[in-house]
């Protein structure tokens, strides 16, 4: 008994040996924003988040909303294209939440509204019940794929957004494409009159980081690409990554992605105006280098021009007729080397014809005469 008592002293006593730390499984850090520990509630005017389903992983990963509810008519449909393998694995499965019933329910509790693809026509409507729901943000994207492309009267948009009471964002986009992530965006007028293709997940990413920005708030504007992306990959090569462009200036003083682009910051490449700028001062200064000419000189060089078009007209009608006179030479000769061609056998045989039919004339002729003065011929004898 002493011994097993003294063995397990010893065990205890014992140094013990460190094992190696557990490795973490790497997952998209969730930011801790302004926004954690409230709901979210996302519709789209499509009534399938089929096109939307990448916004759902882009606001668990860097919105960290503790609920998302995905809003339709069909909960079924919703769960086959928003249930994947990614969202068990990140955990966005744990904050994802379902509904069926009617927006306005949808939204008790809820403290941010985000339409994706939103019917105008609906909005007004929507926008009271979020009023009356208590929502707190809301965030209207009218993209070129839903129901309504363009706003129709921009006037009783802003009317019904102002009267809801919150924080609003309205945001036109044109088609969105699944390629192209990471290409330059600038901001135009809600009622641009043509909105190109964006990267599908440039749009989404933009929604989630204007979501966090307060100056995306009471914001009414056209996500437009930019032909440039200098100014993006500028940014970048300072050191920012998409969370930092989206939250705060770095060392070098840039602004972040989505705040420089509401600030108004990007627009189009400086290089394009500045190429413009200079071709229209030198042409404004080769025009200023022209002689200016009065109304004498103009009248003078305009019947210069007229005199000089009628010389133009007789040279040209002197040069017709001289060509057809040429011609009509040209034809007589040829004619006369054609008779000239001709067989002379032909012409002989006419002669000939001709002689043989006048000497028959001729001696009938003189037959004729014979009997009348010629002597009368012998007579037989008996």
């Amino acid at each position: 008994m002493l011994v097993i008592s003294g063995a397990l002293a010893g065990l205890l006593l014992a140094p013990s040996q460190q094992r190696p730390a557990p490795r973490r499984l790497l997952v998209p850090q969730r930011h801790a924003v302004s926004l954690m520990s409230e709901s979210i509630v996302v519709t789209d005017g499509t009534d399938s988040f089929y096109a939307s389903r990448g916004l759902f992983q882009l606001l668990h990963d860097h919105g960290a909303f503790d609920k998302i509810t995905a809003c339709s008519s069909s909960t079924a449909d919703a769960k086959k294209m928003l249930l994947s393998r990614q969202a068990r694995y990140s955990g966005l499965i744990d904050v994802l939440h379902f509904s069926e019933s009617p927006l306005g329910d949808t939204m008790a509790g809820a403290t941010t509204w985000l339409a994706v693809n939103a019917e105008e026509a609906a909005l007004e409507g929507q926008l009271a019940q979020a009023k009356a729901a208590g929502v707190r943000r809301v965030f209207v994207h009218l993209g070129a794929d839903g129901p309504s492309p363009t706003v129709a009267n921009q006037e009783a948009l802003h009317s019904a957004l102002e009267a809801c009471g919150a924080e609003y964002t309205v945001m036109r986009a044109g088609s969105l494409t699944a390629g192209g992530l990471g290409g330059g965006l600038k901001l135009s007028a809600l009622d641009e009159p043509t909105c190109a293709e964006l990267p599908k997940d440039d749009v989404f990413r933009f929604i989630t980081e204007a979501l966090t920005l307060p100056e995306a708030s009471g914001r009414l504007f056209s996500l437009c690409p930019n032909l440039d992306d200098s100014q993006f990959r500028e940014m970048r090569r300072a050191g920012c990554d998409r969370r930092e462009e989206a939250k705060a200036r770095d060392a070098a003083g840039m602004q972040p992605r989505a705040e420089a682009l509401l600030d108004g910051v990007i627009s189009e490449t400086a290089a394009v105006d500045a190429a413009a700028a200079a071709t229209a001062a030198k042409k404004d200064s080769e025009e200023a280098k022209l002689p200016q000419q009065t109304a004498e000189e103009r009248e003078a060089e305009l019947k210069k021009l007229l005199e000089q078009a009628r010389l133009d007209g007789i040279a040209n009608a002197k040069r017709r007729q001289e060509e057809e006179e040429a011609k009509a030479a040209a034809r007589a000769e040829r004619l006369q080397q054609i008779k000239d061609q001709a067989p002379k056998g032909v012409e002989e045989g006419e002669e000939e014809e001709e002689g043989k039919k006048g000497d028959g004339a001729d001696d009938k002729s003189g037959g004729e005469g014979g009997e009348g003065d010629g002597p009368e011929p012998p007579m037989a004898l008996a």
